[in-house]
């Protein structure tokens, strides 16, 4: 195996530890703890009513007297290790965030929705400058439905932490990352209906089998975040190959060119691991803020190039 080849199984397997490996160092200390068993006696009922009204935005986000009992003490033991020089710990395998209007995570839940605005905003782009007679068409509003619908379920997710909505937001992520390879093939082997019946097959079947483990039960984000990467890569390179033989007469590529060497570089946004920064602003929301911009280029990209197919094709009339 070559260098770079065992520098890519390391970092997927990195991955898969990472993920597997949760640190909650914050919920097993005994601060914690102790002031859970203190709250949950004086404030609740149960595990999921009040003895007194909760603020509207709590009932609004459907929290629980255990779980707003379980972020008020996670605040009272960041504030303990703080003081005692210790650094800051994780709870349930996640760090401590500001609630906002009963959001878990309101920087994320805000860039995703920029994200969700910039798909909707540039699709109905798409719509204005491409006819749906034209090649490509359906496939690529076919990728941006599913987009839209990604990006609703990571604002979802990111406002409430449950295990529906973590599994719609990993499947739903999963399906971006598979559909944009999916048509990136379309695009690049164009008019081979054969090849094309065998791609969508093959399409079908590896977002059946995946959506299948994420429902079964088996969520694990390092297994998943691996699983995304390599989906990526592949389109990354596959793309790059493709627009490096066709660079001379694909002028307009030079679009997917830039949003294929950007993602990958703020997708390394994804391998850092820090507190929040003034406890809204974590790596993973930060990734989310950086790809809002790199939608202008992809919609770029489809736009010009199902122009830009129209003529080529002008005399056929068979298109996706």
């Amino acid at each position: 195996m070559s260098k770079a080849g065992r520098i890519f199984v390391f970092l997927i397997l990195q991955t898969c530890l990472v993920g597997s490996a949760v640190g909650s160092i914050g919920d097993r200390s005994r601060i914690y703890n102790k002031c859970l068993a203190l709250c949950r006696s004086s404030n609740c009922e149960n595990e999921t009513n009040f003895k007194k009204q909760p603020p509207f935005s709590l009932i609004l986000m459907n929290w629980s007297c255990k779980e707003d009992c379980s972020y008020m003490c996670m605040w009272k033991t960041v504030d303990s290790f703080v003081t005692d020089g210790l650094k800051v710990p994780q709870f349930h395998g996640k760090w401590p965030f500001i609630r906002l209007f009963g959001c878990q995570e309101p920087a994320s839940v805000l860039f995703s929705l920029l994200n969700f605005y910039a798909h909707w905003k540039m699709f109905r782009e798409f719509k204005n400058n491409v006819d749906s007679a034209w090649p490509m068409f359906h496939a690529w509003r076919y990728f941006s439905f599913i987009c839209l619908n990604g990006w609703f379920w990571s604002v979802v997710f990111h406002s409430r932490d449950r295990p529906f909505t973590e599994a719609m937001d990993y499947s739903c992520a999963f399906s971006m990352v598979l559909t944009l390879l999916y048509c990136m093939l379309l695009r690049i082997l164009y008019r081979k209906i054969r090849t094309f019946v065998a791609i969508t097959c093959g399409y079908v079947s590896i977002l059946y089998m995946h959506l299948s483990h994420l429902w079964s039960g088996n969520i694990n984000y390092g297994y998943n975040m691996a699983f995304n990467v390599a989906i990526g890569l592949t389109t990354f390179a596959i793309t790059m190959l493709w627009w490096y033989f066709n660079r001379r007469k694909l002028l307009h590529a030079r679009s997917i060119v830039w949003f294929n060497v950007l993602t990958v570089l703020v997708t390394l946004l994804e391998l850092a691991d820090f507190p929040p920064i003034f406890w809204i602003f974590d790596a993973h929301s930060l990734w989310h803020a950086s790809t809002v911009p790199l939608t202008v280029l992809l919609y770029r990209f489809m736009i010009s190039d199902c122009q830009y197919l129209k003529i080529y094709y002008s005399k056929s009339k068979d298109h996706f």
